[in-house]
């Protein structure tokens, strides 16, 4: 079991935001560039309906609730200071009935300079009374004006009235009088339903597009790293374990996939919105703006000091979790062996202590959360108090619109959203970031086995294999095969024995082109295997291990693999490999459901199963691994039958501890710690009475 994982995850990766992993990412888009740009122009558009919507309030407020105006009253001889006013609004004013007696809009007053107008009501020329103000060109409202004569200002058709004298007058009378404020409503209300409407079409127009741009970019992902797997060499698979792998494929991925589909996807509205707002807030007031950016920089203090925390947070979890996946899948594929030495209380304590380790890594991602969410809504309410307290002054002594405060309130928390949505986001974003660099680090490690080939391929291959003077070792400093030479012949069968640990199944894998020699070459119809496609080079070379593993699928699967053979080629070959007694008894022949390596199979059946997807691939070499090891002597007695036929016409090398099953071989290999020690026939061993003939004497002799 791993005691020290030296898994990569423990390493200390990147900064908080790596902008090279965003380019990488960012490359996995450009297929999607058109599906993206349309997303981008449906979020614009959303954009600018939600930036409408309360302005719209404030145009509801100002121009239809409490739209008011002030009186102003001009002398004969007016002051500098008034005739400076007059100057600017002499086109804004209206003549009341009353001798020097002029109203102005409020909303032309907020434009006017503070100074000034504080200057004029100081000195008595603008009274501190608003006005209500209506047209009167319907019979209805012009009855509502004239049965209150002594309450209504008339000037230019208006119809003025202080907002206290309002109160004199019946429900109905004022419903008249601003009928056409309420109809001014109802069209901002269709209005406002309208852009919510389309909005609400345009956010499930771009999400859907978000969402298939993000699937097929994580799709595409998941695709280069599988294949990028099936490329390493089998040192990488050995000093990795199968647990961290999978992590990689599925955990990671899908955190990039969250990460496209709530984040990215809300990002460019994010930073649109921000933009919007800002622009907005100094058009209405520019007071106000800085009174709502004073809390910017203990956000940016905020994002910074929690973005390292939490990145640490989320490489910790991603590591937990590796070990987890690796111990499970460790655990359960030894289950017989946990079961059968009673180890069930032992590895039940040791995965409760990698558990609480992974949970404790949650629970600390988790208060970190804890603490930066409230931070982040604090400052939001902080802010809220302080535009109030100051526009409310602002509004009081009114020199700002009531409409005004309400709209700089709602785009003030619009203006929050988006920083909540990072800050809820944040989390992801850290998670993602952190499983985007195990992924490209794993994408970036170059242990792959070379597949071009620098030569065209044989037409046709005769299977003459030579070793010239190869060494291997799986470390540099600790050789497994020391400077061996041999050749055999096309056609011809070459048995390789010897204790375990000799290095037999290590030159066979050198054959395979799993691992590359040291030292020396291997040579296939003279031809040197390093210098051959990969792909070809197996396909000529077949290989029956001890160690058989089944696909879950079909019968016919596990035999044919890729290859398209009929049902008559396939019941041919289970006869040859003995298989056929097998087939019969199965539910659905050759359709049988084989599952997860082939449970419901003997091992005996299972070899006889591998001997027979050989066979499919009618390949010019073959290596047999030990491939009788766990067949009883009848099965083996009747395979020997089918292998003979089986050996006929192409090279054959067979490893075998039991040496009953080498009898028919040409010639005999023996090898010992890494060296050839004997070689040549059965015969010729035997008469040495050295080495083989020891072996020998232990299997077969009397006591």
């Amino acid at each position: 079991m791993h005691a020290n994982y030296g898994y990569f995850e423990e390493d200390k990766l990147g900064k908080p935001y790596d902008w090279p992993l965003w380019r990488r990412l960012a490359g996995y888009a450009r297929p999607y560039l058109k599906v993206i740009g349309f997303s981008a122009m449906l979020i614009l558009l959303v954009t600018v309906f939600d930036l409408t919507l309360p302005y719209l309030l404030k145009v509801g407020i100002d121009r239809y609730i409490v739209r008011s105006a002030r009186q102003i009253q001009i002398p004969e001889a007016p002051s500098p200071a008034l005739e400076r006013f007059l100057d600017k609004v002499t086109s804004q004013l209206r003549r009341g009935p009353e001798k020097g007696q002029f109203f102005i809009a409020n909303e032309v007053l907020r434009e006017m300079d503070p100074r000034l107008l504080h200057q004029l009501q100081t000195q008595g020329f603008i009274p501190p009374h608003r006005f209500y103000f209506a047209p009167i060109g319907a019979d209805v409202q012009r009855r509502v004006v004239l049965a209150h004569p002594t309450l209504f200002h008339i000037a230019d058709g208006i119809a003025y009235i202080d907002y206290r004298d309002l109160a004199n007058l019946s429900a109905e009378e004022i419903l008249v009088l601003r009928k056409q404020d309420i109809s001014g409503l109802h069209r901002l209300g269709l209005l406002f339903v309208a852009l919510l409407l389309l909005s609400g079409i345009c956010t499930f127009g771009q999400n859907l597009l978000m969402i298939y741009a993000g699937q097929h970019m994580m799709h595409d992902l998941r695709m280069q790293l599988f294949g990028h797997l099936q490329k390493m060499c089998l040192s990488f698979f050995n000093r990795n374990p199968v647990g961290r792998l999978v992590t990689r494929l599925t955990n990671d991925i899908q955190n990039l996939d969250e990460m496209f589909g709530s984040v990215v996807m809300t990002l460019l509205k994010d930073v649109v919105l921000l933009c919007g707002i800002l622009v907005i807030f100094f058009h209405l007031r520019w007071d106000l703006t800085l009174v709502t950016l004073s809390v910017i920089p203990l956000i940016v203090v905020l994002f910074r000091v929690f973005g390292v925390q939490v990145r640490s947070a989320f490489r910790d979890i991603r590591a937990k979790l590796a070990k987890i996946n690796v111990i499970l899948n460790e655990y359960l594929s030894g289950i017989r062996v946990i079961k059968i030495f009673r180890q069930e209380k032992t590895t039940l304590r040791r995965f409760e202590n990698l558990n609480h380790d992974y949970y404790r890594a949650t629970l600390r991602q988790i208060m970190l959360q804890a603490i930066f969410f409230p931070c982040i809504e604090l400052l939001a309410t902080t802010t809220i108090a302080l535009l109030l307290w100051y526009g409310g002054r602002q509004v009081l002594a009114d020199t700002m619109s009531l409409g005004a405060l309400v709209v700089f309130i709602s785009y003030l928390r619009m203006f929050f959203g988006p920083i909540r949505d990072v800050s809820q986001k944040y989390s992801i974003m850290q998670s993602a970031m952190a499983s985007a660099e195990r992924i490209f680090l794993l994408l970036d490690d170059k242990e792959q086995e070379r597949y071009s080939s620098t030569e065209a391929n044989p037409p046709e291959v005769k299977g003459e294999i030579e070793f010239q003077r190869v060494t291997f070792g799986y470390r540099q400093e600790q050789p497994v095969l020391k400077n061996i030479s041999f050749r055999v012949r096309a056609g011809e069968t070459l048995a390789i024995v010897g204790v375990t640990g000799a290095g037999k199944t290590t030159l066979m894998h050198l054959l395979e082109r799993f691992h590359e020699p040291q030292k020396g070459t291997i040579r296939l119809d003279g031809r040197d295997i390093s210098e051959m496609d990969l792909s070809w080079l197996r396909s000529q070379v077949g290989l029956i291990m001890q160690d058989v593993f089944l696909f879950a699928g079909r019968l016919r699967e596990n035999i044919a693999l890729d290859r398209n053979l009929s049902s008559e080629e396939l019941m041919r070959i289970t006869r040859l490999a003995h298989l056929e007694d097998l087939v019969s008894r199965l539910p659905g022949q050759l359709d049988a459901e084989v599952y997860e390596g082939g449970v419901t199979l003997s091992t005996g059946q299972r070899q006889l199963l591998a001997i027979a997807r050989a066979m499919s691939y009618d390949p010019k070499v073959l290596i047999l691994d030990e491939a009788t090891a766990n067949i009883d002597s009848e099965t083996e007695h009747l395979i020997q039958q089918g292998l003979e036929r089986l050996f006929q016409g192409r090279t054959t090398l067979v490893i075998a501890h039991r040496l009953s099953t080498i009898r028919q071989a040409d010639r005999i290999l023996v090898l010992h710690n890494g060296r050839i020690v004997e070689h040549g026939t059965q015969e010729d061993l035997l008469s040495r009475r050295d080495f083989y003939y020891r072996l020998y004497q232990l299997q077969f002799a009397s006591p």
